[in-house]
């Protein structure tokens, strides 16, 4: 299949649209902040599905917070480079262009609602021990 077929094709499926794939916990495995430099090892699964889209001519974007700090980012391009995923866009901004956002803290609702997502399961996080804010705060549960 020609190029142009095939990106024809793919924005047929998602118009200019681009899928967020959270990194630590999503598509590597979080064991804890170990320093900007290391990453977890892939989670199989979810590199596949990755490399899946990627494959289709989907735009594939890792949305993480490390993006936040400029020289975070370039050990997660190494990451990707060393896991099949070289030149994916590292960021931590959305923009009306994003169609999904894969993510393991993510709750969807309802657009317009405020409303859960049927599936949706809300989970109290577990504390942070390097947050140094209100402990008391950070016990109680919101409604639901």
């Amino acid at each position: 299949m020609s190029r142009e077929r095939s990106r024809k094709r793919s924005e047929g499926r998602i118009g200019n649209r681009w899928i967020g794939v959270d990194l630590d916990g999503t598509l590597a495995r979080w064991d804890g902040w170990k320093g900007h430099e290391y990453i977890g090892p892939p989670i199989p699964v979810m590199l596949d599905r990755v490399k899946r889209w990627v494959k289709m001519d989907i735009e594939v974007r890792i949305f993480t917070a490390r993006a936040s700090v400029p020289e975070h980012i370039e050990p997660v391009e190494k990451w990707l480079k060393e896991n099949g995923l070289a030149g994916l866009r590292v960021t931590n901004e959305k923009d009306y262009r994003m169609l999904q956002l894969w993510d393991d803290r993510s709750i969807q609702v309802i657009p317009n609602t405020g409303e859960l997502i049927k599936n949706a399961t809300w989970v109290e996080p577990a504390k942070d021990p390097t947050d140094d804010t209100d402990t008391d705060a950070a016990e109680k549960k919101p409604d639901l």
